[in-house]
């Protein structure tokens, strides 16, 4: 649940950007596409905040007990 936080606010940046540029360098799209367009886009970039923001604890080596006295 703590991705979410992050992953919601990702989301609602991307939808808001993608409808401004839209708007901006594209106003000869229809209003609907624009927004099926800006959708996608932040649907897209909520799955992929998803899968990168996974907390990997588990996978993490422990520390050394022993230091490492190689010379280098």
């Amino acid at each position: 649940m703590k991705r979410f936080s992050f992953i919601i606010p990702i989301m609602l940046i991307v939808a808001i950007l993608a409808m401004w540029i839209l708007n901006k360098n594209h106003s000869q799209v229809p209003f609907d596409t624009r927004i099926i367009i800006a959708a996608g886009g932040s649907i897209v970039s909520g799955i992929v905040a998803f899968f990168l923001l996974r907390n990997d604890v588990h996978k993490i080596d422990s520390k050394p007990i022993e230091p490492n006295k190689k010379k280098r």
